[in-house]
């Protein structure tokens, strides 16, 4: 598969200004990550040139090892679909690449949206044949599709964000690619051996100027915290003793301690 010269916008640059919904802060953010493993370091980087939304990101190893454990690329373009009244903001997935290490050995995937075939071409090369070799995966139907490492950015320039805030009795419906398939089976417990995941957003809270939303994926409730701009703060996924959260906060808990 060919590589698409959108993966090279991601080299990206930080920039900041004071903005209004539509023009989420640029650049990169670290985290700190912690699983039933232990704590890592995680870095985000966000970049929207045009109409692409770029979007990587590194685990890395303990105690500021800096040895790379998992990464991935993400582009998406954001555009619009038919509504029933007008027509809606969307995001469309278009290319990822994702790497990890399980127990020293490489296992890597590439996706590439097919217009023609309205699928998604998944590519994936490990040392396990079950896991080597081209599969092509139809969208099932919807407006809203996200990569799942992305869902903070393609929540917020989809207004879903906004209109779950709008509306916060209701679960807003979309659908999730994984973007590290097939190895997502390895990494999280519980989630289907499917590309797509259905997916729904629902606003929660509001709580020292972060916005709290629930969004859940293949009947898992992740928590995201979000900015008053739009910018991801922390995370939990409690099923998957996944937390992330700002080095600061690690730090201050493991003070507490």
């Amino acid at each position: 598969m060919k590589a698409p010269a959108l993966l090279c916008l991601l080299l990206l640059c930080a920039c900041a200004s004071s903005l209004e919904y539509g023009d989420l802060p640029q650049g990169k953010r670290t985290y700190s990550l912690s699983d039933i493993g232990g704590t890592f370091a995680q870095r985000r980087a966000y970049q929207l040139a045009g109409t692409t939304i770029g979007s990587r990101s590194q685990l890395l190893g303990r105690a500021g090892s800096g040895k790379v454990l998992e990464k991935s690329i993400t582009v998406s373009q954001v555009g619009s679909v038919k509504g029933r009244k007008a027509r809606v903001k969307t995001v469309r997935p278009f290319a990822s690449e994702f790497t990890v290490w399980l127990e020293g050995k490489m296992y890597q995937s590439k996706m590439q949206l097919s217009e023609k075939t309205r699928s998604m071409t998944v590519s994936m090369d490990s040392p396990e044949p079950k896991w080597t070799g081209t599969r092509d995966f139809p969208f099932p139907k919807g407006k809203y599709f996200c990569f799942f490492g992305q869902i903070p950015e393609c929540l917020y320039h989809t207004y879903l964000l906004q209109r779950a805030r709008d509306n916060p009795r209701q679960a807003i419906g979309f659908h999730v690619l994984w973007d590290s398939y097939p190895y997502n089976q390895e990494q999280f417990t519980g989630v289907g051996n499917n590309l797509f995941a259905a997916a729904s957003v629902k606003f929660d809270s509001e709580n020292k100027n972060l916005f709290r939303y629930i969004v859940e994926v293949d009947g898992q409730s992740i928590l995201y915290y979000f900015s008053r701009r739009g910018e991801l703060v922390k995370m939990a996924w409690v099923a998957q003793g996944i937390s992330l959260v700002p080095p600061e906060e690690a730090s201050a808990n493991d003070e507490e301690e």
